[in-house]
């Protein structure tokens, strides 16, 4: 595993959801009495993996089309 990849990924990752939207939505849905905190928490790391899996599919496909094109 590339390390230096990893922690670059995620640190800036990281430090882009702090005190965005996301985080807010998750806070007012972990706020409510009447929901689970897991239940939030698995939704929101789902959202979030799957929102992720959408951007590295959408950059790969962005990547062949640039290689086959210029």
């Amino acid at each position: 595993m590339d390390w230096k990849a990893y922690l670059t990924i995620f640190g800036v990752i990281f430090v882009a959801e702090l005190g965005d939207k996301t985080q807010l939505a998750t806070v007012l849905f972990a706020a409510d009495k009447e929901v689970s905190r897991s239940i939030v928490f698995l939704a929101a790391a789902s959202a979030l993996v799957f929102a992720s899996a959408l951007g590295v599919l959408a950059g790969a496909l962005l990547a062949e089309y640039a290689n086959d094109n210029y």
